[in-house]
Parts: C-alpha cells; structure tokens; sequence
C-alpha cells in the first residue's frame, strides 16, 4: 500500500477531534463524512472533496426531541437519521432538523438459569462495528461483558437484526470455537466484534483472536470462513487455558493484549474492489502503563474473493484505528494532530499493480 498525503478537514471553535463515531455516506452528488461532536451534541457534516463544513445538526439531550449524548448514528437520508444510545436501549430515527420521527426501544436480554445459557449482547455501535440498515433491518453489534463457562456455537451471538417495521428482534454469530477454551478478559480488546457489509450484502465479521473472517448472508444459518491473518508462526492465546467467570486485573489484560496478537476492524473499498483488515502486532516492550496502548499495526488486503493480495506494515503512529473509513481517495485512519483545529487523516491506497 502507498502512502498519500494527509486528509485533513479545518475545525472551528465548536467542533473537537476526538469523536465517539463518523460516518462516510453520499448524499445527493456530495461525498460526506460526518461525525459526533460531544461539545455541542451535534453531528457535524464535512465536504469530503472540498473539505469544507456543510452543516450540523444539532440535538437535544432531553425532552420530546431528546436522545441523550449523540453517541452513534447512521444516516440513510435527511428524514432517516438513526440513532443509538446504548443506556437508554432506544433507538431513534430523527431528520436532518434535529426532530424525532419515531422510537424504538430494544431489550435485548440474557437467560443464565442453571439448565439454559444465553448471552446476548450489550448493543454497542462504533464506527467499525456500526449502524448499518439493510432493507427494513438496522444492523447491530455488540457483546455481554464477562466470561462464563459454558460458552458454545450458539449461546453468545454479537450481531442483532432489528426489524424496523415488526419491532423483531433476530440473534446470529456466535464467538468461534477458540473462544469456548480459555478466559478472554472479558472486555472490549478481544471480545468486541467487528463487522462490515459486502456489496452483495452480507455479513463480513472478524474477531480480535480470529485469523478468518466470516462472511455469511442475512438469512443464512451457516457461514463460510476465510483466512486473512498475518501469516508466521503467531499464536493467539487466552489469558488463563481455563473459562471461568473470575475477574482478571487490567494489568494482566493489557500485558496479554502486548505479548499477543489481535485483529481489528475490516473494511471494504468499493473504489478498488478490495477489502482491508487492521491487525494489531504484539510488543512486549510496550509500556501498559502509559496510554492509549498502541501495538504495531499491519493492514491486511482481499480481493473481492477474500484471497490475501497484499499485507503492508504501517510506520509508527499514533493511530485511533476506532476512526477509519473508506474514500474515494483510499483509506484513511486518524492520527493524533499537533493542532486542535483540525481532523487529520493519514490516507493509504492500494495500487493495482500491488496485486
């Protein structure tokens, strides 16, 4: 993958950097990237060419039209504005006004009786895990803090299907099998799901201790996997061989999370046709102690057909790898700015000839 220069968008006194979530979406003949902006409680709508702001939609913590902290959204269109707030378990469809149109409020819930185990996921939308609406379906991921034991191929599902219109909710994807062996940490470094969606629709999932993706459709009880690891002689194992539902320190979480390897997001490049995946490399000489903890990164590229085509080590930086996306330009991962005022990007592209 090549390195281009930056993508940066201007801030003004009212906007911050540091997002909770973004989104890349077109909108009439306009390419947009829009984000939360915490200091307003607004979404903040950016032209992707021009790199100038385009609006901001503000909205109300309380009240008819509140939705609590904008935390993740998804626009469809300027009467379809979906939001989430992950306390409240409600979801809000709003208008580029601001105004609630209608609420959804999702239980999901788990079963831990001594003769039944279901886990389901706490719902949890981030940019690389994000709202995502397929026809009357708003897609969700997420996952139940904690380990148990008893985990299997059905009981733990981190991907919710919402149907907009019956008010159904619908469970799939449970951890892979490496996960039933074997305590995780229970947080947010190995359990978080990550998932995109392919041109055709279906569902791509990569898991932070999995080399394979999975890729299956909406409708599809089964699910394919394809290999699209590092390669080496890397291992990925749990903290302790044994599941149980102990509290392991955070110390020892992050002293795991260095030795070993993990993935990340995966996203899909309609613009080249290829699919990149974020894997993060283990450094024990990492300082657990000073954060944010970031390892090596190394980004992954498919074809269309899931077969590896490429794989390129990123140079060191201070990567928020939680905000990345896809343009027309390549695929940009934030990087810490040495100004406030503005959103840097760093941009890679991968070139044809790289096949």
């Amino acid at each position: 993958m090549k390195e281009l220069a930056d993508c940066v968008f201007v801030l003004d006194d009212s906007t911050v950097a540091s997002m909770e979530y973004l989104q890349y979406f077109q909108r009439n003949d306009s390419a947009i990237l829009a984000f939360t902006n915490r200091y307003d409680n607004s979404v903040v709508l950016y032209d992707y060419k021009s790199k100038k702001n385009v609006g901001r939609i503000h909205y109300e913590k309380e009240g008819g039209d509140g939705i609590g902290e904008v935390f993740s959204f998804c626009y469809v269109n300027d009467d379809s504005i979906y939001h989430y707030h992950f306390n409240l378990r409600t979801l809000f469809r709003t208008n580029n006004e601001g105004k609630v149109l209608e609420k959804h409020l999702i239980n999901t819930y788990s079963n831990a009786s001594p003769d039944s185990l279901f886990i389901a996921p706490v719902l949890f939308p981030r940019t690389n895990s994000p709202l995502t609406v397929v026809g009357d379906k708003m897609l969700m991921a997420g996952f139940m803090m904690g380990e148990v034991e008893g985990e299997n191929d059905e009981n733990r599902p981190v991907m919710v299907y919402y149907d907009l219109k019956t008010g159904r909710l619908d469970y799939s994807d449970s951890y892979p099998s490496v996960y039933h062996k074997g305590h995780w940490g229970g947080g947010f470094i190995y359990r978080n799901p990550y998932f995109t969606i392919s041109p055709q629709n279906e569902i791509i999932l990569s898991f932070a201790a999995d080399s394979n993706l999975r890729v299956h459709s909406m409708n599809e009880k089964g699910f394919r996997e394809y290999y699209a690891g590092v390669g080496g002689d890397y291992v990925i194992t749990p903290i302790e061989e044994r599941a149980s539902s102990k509290w392991i320190n955070k110390d020892e979480c992050n002293r795991h999370y260095i030795d070993n390897l993990s993935y990340g997001p995966v996203f899909y490049d309609k613009y080249r046709c290829v699919y990149y995946r974020i894997a993060r490399l283990p450094d024990p000489s990492i300082d657990i102690h000073k954060t944010p903890i970031i390892k090596p990164i190394e980004i992954i590229v498919l074809d269309k057909s899931f077969e590896v085509i490429g794989k390129c080590r990123l140079k060191e930086d201070k990567y928020w790898i939680n905000q990345c996306f896809v343009g027309e330009d390549g695929f940009h991962i934030q990087v810490e700015s040495e100004s406030e005022d503005e959103l840097r990007f760093k941009t890679f592209v991968f070139a044809i000839d790289e096949k």
